[in-house]
């Protein structure tokens, strides 16, 4: 059973960070490896979805939740790339 709380806990977290500009001052690089660490360490540990975390910041953010790379393409509330949006589904 994954632990939804602490996803959207974790994603309030992401949401106030990038209001008080954290991710502008660090740039995508450093956001992506940040996000990667967070969802990566967080899934292994606390059983957390990388979904739930990064629900509606993903396209902003420009990072996929399924692979967790940084891709132009990112869409939707539960953001996906188009590559795996095709594997997905």
């Amino acid at each position: 059973m994954s632990n939804h709380s602490g996803s959207y806990m974790l994603n309030y977290v992401l949401r106030k960070l990038d209001e008080l500009g954290a991710f502008a001052l660090l740039g995508e690089d450093k956001t992506l490896e940040f996000v990667r660490w967070l969802c990566n360490f967080t899934e292994n540990r606390y059983d957390t979805n990388p979904h739930e975390i990064l629900y509606g910041l993903g396209e902003k953010l420009k990072i996929c939740y399924m692979c967790l790379q940084k891709k132009d393409d990112v869409v939707g509330e539960y953001p996906l790339c188009k590559e795996c949006s095709k594997v997905s589904h």
